[in-house]
């Protein structure tokens, strides 16, 4: 049937059919070559298709804020390279915004970061939230004792604030009575490294998310922020109707299993199961 509907199509018969042999008309030895090389572009076509969809399911691309970047992806990159010795994994970290940049550029699959407002071309899936603390170093007279601290505390000391292109940013004006030196800091820096540089220096002190919170060796010491308490919200991001490829959902799997982990004294909560 497929035969005679393409011998109606070209207005011509392939095949000259006898009781005992079926050959090639001219018309089809001509065509022939042709149709064998159709073919077999096809076949390569269809071979490379494979080959970038398997490269594809083993690449990974994310832009995450720095806290995740740093505290959660790290082990979780290193235990998939030790079950898929195949994987690529390439980290944009950086503010909140570059996050959703470059998810809504395309440049990652996905992204992990705060939602500023709605976004028709981004879909974010609450991951996490983790309270606003205080960030000084070890001797530090605010820190020194570890215990919470108010913000009005803050009044009077030298404040290292991020850019209002960050996520800390806009939760910091959402607090009333805010101290000037917060609200005016003295100094001002785009970048979590550059930022943690100058308070190890003893320079001031900053606000930072409680998932960034540094280690027990380390010369700064992270303490509660509290009247009022300030939450940062933490999303999944990618494009809307995306679908994501099988090693970015077990990332993503991954570092929700990690954030449950790292869950304490409640100032991390991970998002409900629900809603995740």
């Amino acid at each position: 049937m497929a035969i005679r509907q393409l011998e109606d199509m070209v207005g011509a018969s392939l095949f000259d059919r006898t009781t005992r042999n079926v050959t090639l008309t001219p018309e089809a030895s001509d065509f022939l070559p042709i149709a064998e090389k159709i073919v077999g572009d096809f076949d390569i076509a269809i071979q490379d298709i494979r080959a970038t969809a398997h490269q594809r399911r083993q690449r990974v691309a994310i832009a995450s804020v720095y806290s995740i970047a740093t505290k959660v992806l790290p082990d979780i990159v290193k235990d998939m390279a030790d079950r898929n010795p195949d994987i690529h994994v390439r980290v944009r970290d950086g503010n909140s915004s570059d996050v959703r940049r470059r998810v809504r550029q395309n440049e990652v699959d996905f992204g992990v970061g705060s939602k500023e407002r709605e976004d028709a071309e981004l879909e974010f899936t609450p991951l996490f939230r983790d309270q606003l603390g205080l960030l000084a170093r070890y001797d530090h007279p605010l820190a020194q004792t570890g215990a919470p601290v108010r913000w009005a505390d803050l009044a009077g000391w030298d404040f290292i604030g991020l850019t209002i292109d960050t996520a800390t940013a806009p939760l910091l004006e959402q607090i009333p009575e805010l101290p000037e030196t917060i609200r005016l800091p003295r100094y001002e820096v785009s970048n979590n490294s550059t930022l943690w540089a100058m308070i190890e220096t003893g320079l001031g002190v900053t606000t930072t998310p409680a998932l960034s919170a540094p280690k027990a060796d380390s010369p700064l010491r992270f303490c509660q922020l509290v009247e009022p308490t300030v939450w940062r919200d933490v999303s999944i991001i990618k494009r809307r109707g995306r679908i994501l490829p099988p090693a970015s959902i077990e990332i993503i799997r991954m570092i929700k299993t990690a954030l449950r982990a790292a869950a304490k004294d409640n100032i991390i909560e991970p998002a409900n199961e629900g809603t995740a």
